[in-house]
């Protein structure tokens, strides 16, 4: 066989070359060694990875800080201390009460008129006595005139009529000095007439000079007479003059009646402050007519305002003059105290309660005339223990607070553990707070009233308790 004639096989292409895999199942046994190792080394790697991570994070996160605080002694908390306060306790009870000015009026005038002047503006502080308004009184100053005018005229005939009484008494005591001459006339014919009767008798005179003597008598006599008649008519003429004095005295009385009760009615229209005061609302204006229905404006007194508390029934025992009563804003902040002055003797049927009342001074007029506002009235006052309320811990509806103390004299038994749950070794000496139930009280601003489970002696933690446990060991703050 020659080489031109010899044929070599030809060889199909690479895609055909693929030699058909026996299936894993049926031909396991004949998969070499080194193909099943390197299936498995990547899983294996991976899981070994895994495993290292977690071994390293519990390593790093649990056993190195168990190893490290294991050997570290326990760092106490630094809170801040301090001691309860002693201080008196009010038993009280707090009411809604009405302040309301002891003077407080609307100015009303007591003439008509048309209003000429004003002299002051709502808000503005007035005197006793000082004037505030004006009502034209022109027509009173005529009238007052004229009526002052009439009483001059009575006045002048009252002096006529005393002119007239003087004037009957000079003549009354010339009529008495004649008739004291009437009567001495008398006496001496008397005598003369007696004289010539003896010496008629004796026939020394004759009968007619007796006579005559006897008609001397007689005239004078008869003058004496006169005399009393003149008297007794110039006496009454003196009563009638004095009845007419009187009678102008009266009119003059009468005419300065009406001179006063003009003058005072000129005084009503000056209007003027009857108290010292705080002037409210002026609803009149200049040029207005105004009568005694007309209001003009009102005038409170604020210095001193009176507030009424309503005490329930069931307080009206405990009620006293003399208790004492505070007002406080809306911050419990005391505004002013006072004490009950007035208890009023009967009850409210309406309410069942008993009003009480009580004066204030209105310091800085802080407060205003028909004010709402919230008294507290004392019942009485006794010693307390107070704590700041952030001192206070709630738990299970109980009150709690952290007493700082050697941990020796602590009534701890054992120090609180640590946080990963590990014991925890302190010093006998070593400051712990003790948590320690309380009963409180009534509350005081921002400390509350402590009624058992504490003394005045004891030290107490006031801030960081959030952080604190019971018997943890603690340090001051500095």
């Amino acid at each position: 066989m020659s080489g031109k004639d010899t044929q070599h096989p030809t060889l199909p292409p690479a895609s055909d070359l693929e030699v058909e895999r026996p299936q894993d199942s049926e031909n396991t046994e004949d998969t070499p060694p080194k193909s099943r190792f390197r299936r498995f080394l990547v899983p294996g790697l991976i899981g070994l990875a895994i495993l290292g991570g977690v071994g390293w994070i519990v390593f790093s996160r649990v056993i190195m800080p168990l190893i490290i605080f294991s050997q570290m002694k326990p760092q106490p908390t630094p809170v801040q201390l301090g001691s309860p306060k002693s201080a008196p306790i009010d038993d009280s009870s707090d009411y809604a009460a009405s302040l309301d000015s002891r003077q407080s009026i609307t100015l009303q005038p007591r003439v008509a008129g048309q209003v000429s002047a004003i002299y002051v503006r709502a808000g503005d502080r007035v005197e006793a006595g000082q004037q505030i308004l004006q009502i034209d009184s022109d027509a009173q100053r005529a009238q007052v005139a004229s009526r002052t005018a009439a009483a001059d005229t009575a006045a002048a005939e009252v002096d006529s009529a005393r002119a007239d009484v003087d004037n009957a008494i000079d003549n009354l005591k010339a009529l008495q000095a004649r008739r004291a001459s009437a009567q001495a006339n008398v006496q001496l014919n008397q005598r003369e007439y007696e004289r010539y009767q003896e010496l008629y008798k004796q026939g020394a005179e004759s009968r007619q000079t007796l006579d005559q003597r006897l008609n001397a008598i007689q005239t004078a006599q008869a003058a004496l007479q006169q005399a009393d008649a003149d008297i007794r008519a110039q006496q009454s003429t003196i009563a009638r003059a004095r009845s007419q004095v009187v009678r102008n005295q009266r009119a003059l009385q009468q005419a300065q009646a009406t001179v006063n009760e003009g003058a005072a009615e000129l005084g009503f229209y000056s209007i003027t402050a009857p108290f010292t005061g705080i002037v409210g609302n002026i609803p009149v204006k200049v040029g207005d007519f105004v009568d005694t229905s007309t209001q003009l404006l009102n005038l409170t007194q604020n210095r001193q305002l009176e507030i009424q508390i309503q005490i329930p029934l069931e307080r009206a025992s405990q009620l006293r003059r003399g208790l004492p009563v505070k007002l406080l804003d809306q911050q419990d902040k005391v505004l002013q105290s006072g004490q009950i002055s007035f208890i009023a003797p009967n009850v409210d049927p309406s309410t069942q309660s008993v009003q009480v009342k009580a004066i204030f001074p209105n310091v800085g007029n802080q407060l205003r005339s028909s004010q709402f506002i919230r008294a507290r009235v004392i019942w009485n006052t006794r010693p307390g223990v107070l704590v700041p309320t952030s001192a206070i811990s709630r738990l299970g509806g109980k009150n709690f607070i952290f007493v700082a103390a050697p941990f020796k004299d602590s009534g701890c038994k054992e120090p609180a553990k640590s946080e990963f749950g590990g014991p925890v070794k302190v010093e006998p000496d070593q400051l712990t707070a003790a948590q320690k139930p309380i009963q409180l009280g009534k509350i005081v601003g921002n400390d509350q009233e402590v009624l058992e489970g504490l003394s005045g002696r004891d030290r107490i933690v006031t801030s960081g308790i959030l952080q604190l446990q019971n018997c943890a060991p603690i340090a001051e703050a500095k």
